[in-house]
């Protein structure tokens, strides 16, 4: 038979690695964003559409990013993380690429197609 003290001490080691654990997967899931590294998600156009004009609106949103810049230019990104940016496009077609790079340094690209309208 088991002793009351052995029973604590069962208790105590089993505690102290659920605790362990609860920790180590907590700070896996704090840290995960920060490994993916920065998003980009853009509303409009989309690749291969035909812009209406030769000036157009690029507008979309990124996460985890510290600056983003299209065709090497930095734009401003809103609180929220929404930008627009009014572009022109030139014939036969215009290659956008824009790039977000976070705070490590790590960086995420895009390359966009548009083609403007005649």
């Amino acid at each position: 038979m088991l002793s009351s003290y052995d029973i604590r001490k069962k208790i105590e080691v089993f505690s102290i690695i659920l605790l362990l654990i609860v920790a180590v997967s907590y700070g896996a899931f704090k840290t995960f964003p920060l490994v993916l590294g920065p998003s980009i998600t853009i509303y409009n156009p989309r690749d291969g559409d035909t812009v209406a004009r030769t000036t157009f609106e690029l507008s979309g949103q990124v996460t985890r990013v510290k600056e983003i810049t299209i065709n090497g230019r930095p734009i401003p990104i809103g609180t929220d993380g929404h930008f627009t940016e009014i572009l022109t496009a030139q014939a036969p077609f215009t290659v956008l690429v824009i790039v977000a790079t976070d705070f490590y340094g790590k960086t995420t690209v895009k390359t966009l197609r548009v083609v403007p309208d005649r």
